[in-house]
């Protein structure tokens, strides 16, 4: 820029800010609710929301509004059925390598290890 002129870095070429989009004004959450709550019940909103996957706010806002809160499970708990899967297909094959006498394999520590992992996953989601 010869003129002296300077872009600054919040704006691009036609005048466009990086980022998301503005909100409409009747989007906007401006106004608070306050409320009080027990230790024991804090801990619980707190673990109802972050079992859910949202913030404290949206899980409150949510719980007020008479919504639902989904609790993410699907995608987490699959992926640990599928490695838990994978992992007991690879000891039944050690199994039956052991049972026709040929030996115990090189990787079966490696192979334990990845059950009890799974396990472990598992565990996690039930408490």
């Amino acid at each position: 820029m010869t003129d002296g002129a300077t872009a600054t870095p919040s704006t691009r070429p036609g005048g466009s800010r990086p980022g998301r989009p503005a909100r409409a004004e009747r989007e906007n959450r401006g106004d608070r609710v306050a409320f009080r709550l027990t230790a024991e019940e804090l801990e619980r909103v707190q673990a109802e929301a972050e079992r859910a996957g949202v913030s404290v706010s949206e899980y409150c806002r949510a719980a007020a509004l008479g919504q639902r809160v989904r609790v993410r499970s699907a995608p987490d708990l699959s992926a640990a059925l599928v490695s838990l899967n994978r992992v007991g297909v690879n000891l039944n094959q050690i199994a039956r390598t052991v049972n026709r006498g040929q030996g115990v394999p090189l990787d079966l520590a490696e192979v334990l290890a990845e059950v009890r992992a799974a396990v472990e996953r598992l565990a996690e989601w039930e408490g």
